[in-house]
């Protein structure tokens, strides 16, 4: 991991508001207001590095699916604070597990899943325009802070004679997210978005049952890029 990424995403917000107060606000009352909308989504496969005791281990996870639900207010000078809850499954692929003196095995049967439920605090920035193009089809960046309970779910992690487990369980860590995107006004109410994300945790730690104490919980850093299409209500327009 990038130990200087939490440092980017604290100064981002302030980046925000900076690149913000550059550029005018656009005029009309339909550029400010509420907004309400959900998620679904790509959770692109990635490959989670943990460690279990003195013990190494690489799960690879396929892709899974995300689906969630966000509200936020946008204001007129391009910032846009939002709420938002996501949740996300990704099925394992292969496991290998590295004991203590460095031998190291696939294990012979995969099984299990990988979940992560996440409350963020976003802030968003919309490069929206009151004429023109860019005042229908617009590109936003941002970053966001907040939770995330990662969740390993009956997966098979046994591999030497009598040192693995079964790992079932979650815990709970930081969490914290970069991405950048388009909205699409599909009318003066309705929103469709498209945008990539990456997240990150701190370390988690994740219960495993195992008759070998050299097998402590599972712990590492939780991180899953995405890809999100959404749809969003806009309050207080007018809808004929």
């Amino acid at each position: 991991m990038n130990r200087r990424l939490p440092l980017v995403l604290a100064l981002a917000p302030v980046c925000l508001s900076g690149l913000a107060l550059s550029f005018p606000a656009a005029a009309g009352s339909d550029i400010s207001g509420w907004y309400t909308g959900g998620d679904l989504g790509l959770n692109i496969g990635t490959s989670q590095n943990l460690s279990a005791g003195s013990n190494g281990v690489r799960n690879d996870y396929g892709s899974g699916l995300i689906g969630g639900f966000r509200g936020g207010y946008a204001f007129a000078n391009g910032l846009r604070p939002e709420l938002e809850f996501e949740y996300r499954h990704s099925s394992m692929s292969s496991t290998k597990v590295q004991d203590s003196i460095g031998t190291s095995q696939p294990v012979g049967y995969n099984s299990g899943s990988l979940t992560a439920e996440t409350l963020m605090g976003n802030l968003w920035y919309d490069f929206r325009q009151p004429e023109g193009t860019l005042s229908v089809i617009y590109p936003y960046v941002g970053a966001g802070i907040g939770l995330a309970r990662v969740g390993i779910n009956s997966e098979n992690i046994s591999t030497f004679q009598d040192s693995g487990g079964i790992a079932n369980g979650s815990g709970t860590a930081f969490a914290y997210q970069l991405g950048f995107g388009a909205n699409v006004e599909i009318t003066s109410f309705l929103i469709a978005s498209m945008d990539v994300r990456y997240l990150m945790t701190t370390n988690v730690s994740i219960p495993v049952q195992t008759t070998n104490s050299s097998f402590g919980d599972l712990k590492g850093e939780y991180h899953a890029p995405a890809l999100f299409f959404g749809l969003s209500y806009k309050f207080g327009t007018d809808a004929s």
